[in-house]
């Protein structure tokens, strides 16, 4: 029976709520009712007494909880929503790590399995209508641990009551392709609508494409297809989807690329008598992706970039990362010329994702299939595959779909598996990307009906050695697909501390670019990985951390970053040389085919003059032709004086290559005198050593701390530190005084801090502390990171009230790298440090204070 016509036309558009982003909406039809706070949590539901923990949230942050693997229980109480008979309320999850079972009042919704894509449960008919509460259960396991990372126990993304109209657009499937020849692009939505009544339903649909400032694009209507009509009858408990269109005509839009990440709106709208029930806006960019037999073409142009994986979550979030975390280090990234990635092989959070939709990322999306142990039935993924489709298909830095990392795909279960899920995705999800898995297997096989990658549209491997030699004897095997590189580092498998400091440098990893120059066929290679992280898997630290990244697990960068900063870099070199007058600053193109390498367009030459304070004394920003791989090196001079400023003298001249979007994505510096003078902070006396604190200061390279016999000898021990902000000196004499400076060092000159005495070894004292590194606000709180040692059995901390130096905290921990300090009150200045307790019974010498101001 249809009991409605749609008897007048739908509201051609809606603007969204937000028009900037996020990248999906619901700007009309629908009533949220936020779910998260401070939920009731317990690792054993018969006990009298619950913890209370917020929601989103990760309950491994926190010390009592900090290694509970298995099943945590959360439990809370909502008011039931004002809902008309023709609504439906629906609990909605972002996302639990890493399967959920929950019940509403003693009854069981379901079980979901996969802690990285959303779920729901129609809850219309269970509640309460007397008005008493209702009560929410949810119990979350992290027992399935994703490859060697740590799996964040929780509720880790929001949890939502969500009434809807019952006939609702469940979502839309946008294409947008530019057409070769006239300029043109065709852009098609397919919009799915579902029908929870208990009898048909007549709708009509309308949508517009907008700019994300809302303004509507020329010929941006969209109309259903011919055949479809102007009105959609959805069956009963049913669901249909319909396709609406446009070409957008010549010069009425821009493309998405790296450097130029247009994005635009499709808004679709659903109506019924005439009245506008609900609307659904994606942000979607026109762009076409090609895979050549001998390479990658984004636009019609040939592309061969890199990038950096990256593992979610840090032991101050947890999997709740929020999005200034998240884009602060993909911006890092950015600024390290990354373009493409296989960021990690679990499905990313819609904020990561709507970030670099806007910054111009390439990213192959992957479902959370690891391992040799994985299990390989089709229907076991399916579900989160098409999670992870469904919700992410509109993102365009999204340009390849993952079903699988590192399976045995040798092996014929491995090669079904990845046949089965890859023919799936192109007949019920997307056909419109290429797919593809990631092979770790792939180094002994016959021929190319050994391995899984037969059927993929191009080659990803995980490579960690032999990098040219392997990818040639891959080649004769698969001669029609490029390659791309989804993992790689030189660094090896053993874990020890010193990977987890600033201080550390690979020793090959930035040549592997230039290694791979040579392969035409190789479109891409990315670090793993950009970010030290947590785990329990074999051989990792003792401070639970796998030491891969260019960056520590607090957020400090390594040495390591800077050289892949510079092989990553989209030019071979930016070279400032003073000539009369100024500055002559050569740009050197990259060559042709190397890797990175593509066409630059609006760049700008951003030159700076800094004087000892940081502060700068002249500037400039120079525009740049495009810039082509093969290209000629071309000068640009810079004139400047510094009279305007006779009390300012420069002592660097800094050089960034900017892209257009504001990223400094190259560096040079050229130093005109030696840095200002640092100054030592603090000192750690201890047995036969000392640790010296201090500040960086403008126009360092690097440090030399030395410590001297007291009086007039000459410096008898040093230690040259880059990125550190302290330096530990051993092999000293107890009960011998010694004095401490530290040099700045630059290419052209130094600069010393005053010599600071009567600093006395003891053995009493205890050894050399942990490695202090990090003081992190969170609400009334702070959390503590250190680097510890192998010897190490718990660790003391002692927080004071920096003003007053009263000592407010103290006690002990066992947990590996870092304490989560609370109750400390909100917006209070405090200091912390720590010392080692090590299991032959000896205290080490507290550390230096850090200090910060609680959340």
């Amino acid at each position: 029976m249809n009991d409605d016509t749609a008897a007048e036309p739908a509201p051609a558009y809606v603007p969204a709520s937000d028009p900037g982003g996020p990248g999906h909406q619901t700007p009309a039809g629908r009533h949220t009712t936020d779910l998260g706070g401070i939920w009731e949590f317990t690792t054993d539901p018969e006990t009298a007494v619950w913890d209370r923990l917020p929601v989103p949230g990760s309950w491994d942050v926190n010390d009592r909880y900090a290694c509970h693997q298995g099943d945590g229980w959360y439990r809370r109480t909502f008011d039931t929503p004002r809902f008309g008979d023709e609504q439906v309320v629906r609990l909605h999850f972002e996302a639990v790590c890493y399967t959920a079972t929950v019940w509403l009042d003693g009854t069981l919704l379901g079980t979901h399995a996969g802690g990285y894509t959303p779920f729901e449960y129609d809850v219309t008919g269970l509640l309460t209508t007397d008005g008493s509460p209702n009560t929410l259960t949810v119990r979350a396991n992290n027992d399935e641990v994703v490859g060697a990372t740590w799996l964040w126990g929780g509720i880790s993304r929001p949890v939502s009551l969500v009434v809807d109209p019952a006939v609702r657009i469940e979502r839309q499937r946008v294409t947008a392709h530019p057409a070769p020849g006239d300029g043109t692009a065709e852009v098609a939505t397919d919009v799915t609508v579902s029908n929870a009544l208990g009898h048909d339903r007549t709708v009509r649909l309308g949508g517009m494409l907008t700019g994300t400032s809302g303004r509507a694009l020329r010929s941006g209507t969209l109309s259903p297809e011919p055949t479809a009509g102007q009105d959609l009858t959805v069956p009963a408990r049913s669901v249909r989807t319909v396709r609406l269109t446009t070409v957008l005509p010549t010069g009425s839009y821009e493309l998405w690329s790296p450097d130029h990440p247009a994005l635009y709106r499709a808004t679709v709208t659903l109506s019924q008598g005439g009245r506008l029930s609900h609307a659904v806006s994606d942000r979607f960019g026109i762009r076409r992706i090609e895979i050549l037999p001998d390479g990658l073409m984004l636009n019609g142009e040939r592309l061969r970039t890199v990038g950096f994986n990256r593992v979610p979550g840090d032991r101050v979030h947890g999997a709740t990362e929020p999005p200034s975390v998240i884009r602060a280090e993909i911006d890092r990234m950015k600024r390290a010329g990354a373009d493409m990635t296989r960021i990690h092989h679990v499905p990313q959070s819609p904020d990561l994702l709507d970030h670099l939709d806007e910054i111009g990322m390439l990213n192959i999306a992957e479902i959370s299939v690891w391992g040799q142990e994985a299990c390989l039935d089709p229907e076991r993924w399916m579900p989160e595959l098409r999670e992870m489709v469904h919700r992410d298909a509109n993102h365009p830095s999204i340009f390849a779909w993952s079903v699988a990392n590192e399976i045995r795909g040798t092996e014929e279960a491995g090669r079904n598996f990845v046949r089965a899920l890859i023919d799936r995705t192109r007949a019920e999800l997307d056909d419109s990307r290429p797919l593809t898995y990631v092979s770790n297997t792939f180094g002994d096989i016959g021929g190319p009906q050994d391995e899984a990658l037969q059927y993929t549209d191009f080659i990803a491997v995980n490579m960690y050695r032999d990098y040219a030699e392997r990818l040639r004897q891959l080649r004769v095997h698969y001669p029609d697909k490029p390659v791309f590189v989804s993992e790689f580092s030189s660094d090896g498998y053993t874990f020890t501390p010193d990977r987890e400091s600033v201080e550390y440098a690979s020793q090959y990893d930035g040549g592997i670019p230039a290694e791979l120059s040579g392969l035409p066929w190789v479109i891409g290679a990315s670090r793993w990985t950009f970010d030290d992280y947590r785990s329990r898997f074999q051989g990792t630290s003792v401070n639970q951390l796998r030491g891969w990244g260019v960056q520590t697990e607090w957020g400090g960068l390594k040495r390591s970053y800077d050289r892949m900063r510079a092989a990553f870099a989209p030019v071979r070199g930016l070279l400032p040389a003073p000539v009369d007058g100024g500055t002559r600053i050569t740009v050197v193109p990259r060559g042709a085919g190397e890797l990175p390498s593509r066409v630059l367009r609006g760049h700008r030459l951003h030159w700076r003059a800094v004087d000892a304070t940081g502060g700068t004394v002249d500037e400039r920003y120079v525009p740049l032709p495009d810039i082509t791989p093969g290209g000629t090196p071309f000068n640009r001079d810079i004139g400047w004086r510094t009279d305007a400023w006779p009390d300012k003298e420069a002592i660097t001249e800094h050089v960034g290559l900017v892209d257009p979007q504001g990223y400094e994505v190259a560096v040079a510096d050229l130093a005109l005198a030696a840095p200002a003078a640092p100054g030592v902070a603090q000192t750690v006396v201890a047995d036969g050593a000392l640790r010296v604190v201090f500040g960086h200061v403008p126009g360092a390279d690097s440090y030399r701390v030395e410590a001297a016999w007291e009086g007039t000898g000459p410096a008898t021990f040093s230690r040259i530190v880059h990125k550190d902000c302290h330096a530990d000196i051993a092999g000293l004499l107890n009960g011998t005084p010694y004095r401490v400076r530290v040099v700045a060092v630059c290419a052209a000159g130094e600069a010393a801090s005053e010599w600071r005495t009567g600093l006395t070894p003891r053995a009493d004292a205890g050894p050399l502390p942990p490695d202090a590194q990090a003081l992190t606000p969170v609400p009334a709180g702070v959390v503590l990171h250190w680097r510890g040692g192998e010897a190490d059995l718990a660790c003391a901390i002692e927080v004071a009230d920096a003003r007053s130096a009263e000592v407010i905290h103290s006690g002990t921990t066992a947990v590996r790298g870092f304490s989560r300090i609370e109750n400390l009150g909100s917006g209070r200045r405090v200091r912390v440090r720590i010392r080692a307790l090590r299991a032959d019974g000896v205290a080490s010498a507290w550390s230096q204070w850090l200090e910060a101001r609680t959340g």
